[in-house]
């Protein structure tokens, strides 16, 4: 991970589970093995690091070729629909019985089911991926190699009346929000994108053809400044599928509900970000500012939606 965004990452976010780890071996595009023995280093002052280090063995294969190492972390504990058995045990299975397909025929089966409440992401940490890129081995004792892990959902956050989209809200005097409700947001998403990457970002999203739409609720809310890092989004193409949010709040002890159109595709690893800075009396309305960044980038921007 290399946080420094304008939207803070929190330890949950970048969390990865010591027992749900797994690090494929590709070989001129074909999968020839898994890492064996994997184990993270100790963790001493910060329970999850923005940097780990994870060891392991595999074989060296005997021809040269071109070799991808394939970290893939998270999985067990998000139930992933075409495996019969997601436990670890059974994915390791399920990767072992994959041995000389490609990448893409493995990362087509990799596909979580969102579930019909609110993502927890204290007990479901979010799916991850990286990759090392192609090398060619050197036949060494040791091999040491890096790479960034890209989340596999998107966030989705509200701020009222912030300075600006990396600060916290300071609030509207009058102003919370009670609710939000989510529709027309898809209820599957892969854990690997094979779309293009832009600068170690991407750029389009990447759906399952399966995937559906549901609706997700926020209820009980008590929102007077901020409401961030608890909304995770699947990625979603908004021309194919309209997603709509429902705001639902009081003001000065009037309720209503605002909806807004989002008009963003929905893409991983990018934050959504509303700052709702002002209320309306007259026509007791709200006019919403939003920005979009992603979660790794330095690069802001603030159009003006109302």
């Amino acid at each position: 991970f290399e946080d420094g965004g304008t939207d803070d990452t929190t330890s949950d976010q970048k969390a990865l589970s010591n027992d749900d780890v797994f690090v494929l071996v590709f070989q001129d595009g074909s999968l020839i093995d898994q890492v064996k023995g994997l184990r993270f280093d100790a963790v001493t002052d910060d329970t999850n690091p923005s940097s780990r280090t994870l060891t392991g063995t595999f074989v060296q294969p005997e021809t040269d070729g071109s070799l991808e190492l394939v970290v893939l972390t998270n999985l067990v504990q998000n139930q992933l629909v075409d495996i019969a058995s997601s436990t670890l045990s059974g994915i390791q299975a399920f990767f072992d019985g994959k041995k000389g397909s490609s990448p893409t025929a493995i990362y087509e089966s990799l596909i979580y089911q969102y579930g019909s409440s609110e993502w927890n992401i204290q007990s479901r940490r979010i799916p991850m991926w990286g990759t090392t890129g192609t090398f060619s081995l050197d036949r060494a004792n040791e091999l040491k190699k890096s790479c960034n892990l890209h989340r596999a959902v998107a966030k989705l956050g509200f701020l009222i009346n912030a300075a600006d989209a990396w600060s916290e809200g300071r609030g509207i005097d009058g102003f919370t929000i009670t609710g939000i409700r989510i529709k027309g947001m898809m209820d599957k998403g892969y854990c690997v994108s094979q779309a293009a990457m832009s600068n170690d970002h991407y750029t389009i999203p990447y759906v399952p053809a399966a995937a559906g739409t549901q609706t997700i609720t926020y209820s009980d809310l008590n929102v007077t400044t901020s409401y961030k890092d608890r909304i995770y989004l699947p990625e979603q193409a908004i021309q194919n599928h309209p997603l709509t949010i429902a705001v639902s709040y009081t003001y000065k002890g009037k309720a209503k509900t605002k909806e807004i159109t989002f008009d963003e595709n929905v893409i991983r690893n990018h934050s959504y970000l509303y700052n709702i800075t002002s209320v309306t009396p007259d026509d007791f309305d709200v006019t919403i500012s939003y920005a979009v960044e992603e979660w790794k980038s330095e690069t802001i921007n603030v159009p003006t939606f109302k």
